[in-house]
């Protein structure tokens, strides 16, 4: 999903190598720019691709968090998407990703980094 002019040379390579150059960007355990920079990049296509479909999700990071956990092959948009991802336990109880991702950007623990609206 194409997100305009200013993306187009986000994520040239300056190799021969592109594959080893891209492995070695996301695996820096020192620089974690690039792992970030492709995540958000992710998230942008999905939210792109469903808004082109009539679906804005920008609003839903439990359907963000979920689409980028189960893979952007299974971002199909829809209408009345679900919460979902990996089953993750915690003591006794079961959340899956989205849920976990709602409940933590929403818990106002980064909120002086990212603050959203209040409803």
């Amino acid at each position: 999903f194409y997100l305009g002019k200013n993306y187009e040379k986000l994520l040239d390579f300056s190799t021969a190598d592109p594959t080893k150059e891209r492995y070695d960007k996301l695996t820096n355990e020192k620089n974690h720019y690039y792992s970030y920079l492709y995540g958000g990049v992710i998230i942008k296509e999905v939210m792109a691709q469903w808004q082109k479909a009539g679906h804005d999700i920008a609003d839903r990071p439990e359907i963000l968090a979920t689409l980028f956990n189960i893979g952007t092959q299974n971002s199909k948009p829809k209408s009345n998407p679900e919460v979902g991802g990996s089953k993750i336990t915690i003591g006794n109880d079961v959340y899956v990703f989205g849920s976990l991702a709602y409940e933590f950007y929403y818990s106002g623990d980064l909120m002086a980094e990212f603050p959203y609206p209040a409803n």
